[in-house]
């Protein structure tokens, strides 16, 4: 699915800088100097069309790869790391959800299944994709 592109387009200049960035989530932030912002929201649209990126939420994509078995784009290091990183790079204080915090220190054998966290500053974004969403413990959002 890599498409060609000339080498001064915007397209290309994007893609180039998002391969750049360390980490899998790419903010808006971070290309925003390279055109007008509707330049910028058209080669993201573009970059989700062709499998490079996912968005999950508002401003917020990751680094994806098309899986040869379903022919579908496909987080890269998953959606849970996705999530964690995302809230990182925000500037978003978190920790894991106490049923994580549980099965790492040894307390329980059960393996957490959805990513659930504890917000500790305020976040009022919603971070999903396909059916998976990030959930906030105690559906409570940080004071």
């Amino acid at each position: 699915m890599t498409k060609r592109y000339y080498k001064n387009s915007l397209k290309f200049n994007v893609l180039k800088r998002i391969q750049q960035i360390p980490g899998n989530v790419i903010l808006r932030k971070d290309i925003k100097d390279m055109g007008s912002s509707r330049q910028v929201s058209r080669s993201l649209k573009d970059l989700v069309k062709m499998g490079e990126l996912i968005k999950i939420g508002y401003g917020i994509y990751t680094k994806a790869y098309v899986s040869e078995y379903i022919n579908k784009p496909i987080i890269k290091g998953g959606f849970d790391q996705a999530c964690k990183e995302a809230l990182t790079r925000r500037s978003i204080k978190w920790e894991p959800g106490s049923a994580e915090q549980a099965y790492n220190s040894g307390r329980s054998t059960q393996v957490p299944v959805r990513i659930i966290v504890y917000l500790k500053s305020r976040f009022r974004g919603r971070l999903s994709y396909g059916n998976r969403k990030l959930i906030v413990e105690k559906g409570i959002n940080a004071r």
